[in-house]
């Protein structure tokens, strides 16, 4: 037998012992696995307002809408916002809980594709970092989650690229790429070189740099892939996801620093993540003390939601979020009837009713 064919055997046989020693390891109780799943919110009608439509590659600065009070969500016993919905975007949080950890995630559907953007904490820069609620409330945002540490020492291969602006082309095969098109749609480039990439340019709204991809095109992804990134320890995560048109899931999980919490491995993630209905494509973010879901709550008051038994909040290099492109009517003001002094008038009447005994 010639040597490549022997070869190609051996790397046969390791991927399939790896996905053995992989099921293995993963939990066969459904109870386990299974995620308790709060519903996706339909957008409300369009009434009393204009939807408007923000250019990818503007500044959402320039154009800051900020989140009506009256379409916050509150639980009926009281308490916090839940959630939140106008006519261009709802957000539904749950919580739940797997593998002895805690877990949070919210469900986020949009009218139009922009309302998906992200932000670095420095446009001049990717070495700069701001506290997560400080990013989200330049924006407005309605939600935030950190997202891949663009600058770090430890990542500056691969491809970036914010609201269409091309920051870095370096793609080497070791990370799975994220590209998310004009059209909010998910894409994910397992072990992308740049030719792989390239095609995207014109097309793509933003590109991450960090994997690797949980699910791709329905797909859990178990396998050797997931080595790089310390996937065997248990930790703090963080996922984007896709589950329909213009219809997205956030996803982090509580780590071992977190009281009553021992952290997911990356695979034990994939099994949460997967076991959420709808999923299409799933992308691993930057997890530890990094992942972050910031949620604007009454008033001007933006704070991060998850992990809430630490207090220890690391500065991000970069925000996802999802804002709102709804701006309300302005309330017509209506001019007091004029005094005509004729009886039966409501300009006779008011004096004997401030005279009244």
């Amino acid at each position: 037998m010639k040597r490549n064919t022997w070869i190609s055997l051996l790397l046969a046989f390791c991927v399939a012992l790896a996905g053995a020693a992989a099921a293995e390891g993963r939990s066969s109780d459904p109870q386990e696995t299974a995620a308790p799943v709060v519903p996706l919110l339909d957008l409300p009608a369009q009434e009393g307002g204009t939807l408007l439509n923000f250019p990818v590659e503007e500044d959402q600065l320039q154009t800051v809408i900020t989140p009506g009070d009256e379409f916050y969500l509150y639980p009926e016993e009281g308490g916090e916002a839940v959630g939140y919905a106008d006519p261009s975007v709802t957000v539904n949080i749950g919580r739940g809980r797997i593998y002895e950890t805690d877990y949070m995630y919210a469900r986020v559907k949009i009218a139009t594709p922009t309302q998906l953007r992200a932000r670095l904490a420095s446009p001049a820069s990717t070495k700069q970092a701001a506290p997560g609620h400080d990013l989200a409330k330049r924006v407005q945002a309605v939600i935030a989650i950190n997202g891949d540490f663009c600058g770090g020492t430890d990542n500056l291969k691969g491809a970036l690229m914010r609201q269409g602006q091309k920051i870095r082309m370096k793609c080497d095969e070791r990370y799975d790429i994220l590209v998310i098109d004009r059209a909010g749609d998910f894409h994910i480039l397992p072990s992308a070189k740049n030719e792989d990439v390239e095609p995207w340019m014109e097309k793509a709204a933003n590109i991450f740099t960090f994997g690797p991809g949980l699910v791709i095109d329905g797909v859990p992804q178990y396998g050797l892939r997931l080595g790089r990134i310390a996937s065997h320890k248990p930790a703090q995560r963080m996922a984007i996801c896709q589950t329909g048109e213009l219809e997205y899931l956030l996803i982090t999980s509580e780590g071992p620093e977190n009281a009553g919490s021992v952290g997911l491995t990356l695979e034990q993630f994939i099994d949460l993540v997967s076991s959420i209905p709808g999923v299409q494509n799933a992308y691993n973010l930057d997890g530890g003390s990094s992942s972050t879901m910031v949620f604007r709550l009454e008033g001007n008051n933006w704070r991060k939601v998850n992990a809430l038994s630490s207090k220890k909040i690391r500065p991000l290099k970069d925000i996802i979020y999802f804002v709102t492109a709804w701006e309300p009517d302005e309330p017509v003001e209506t001019e007091a009837p004029a005094e005509t002094g004729e009886p039966g008038t409501e300009a006779e009447a008011a004096p004997e009713a401030e005279t009244a005994p």
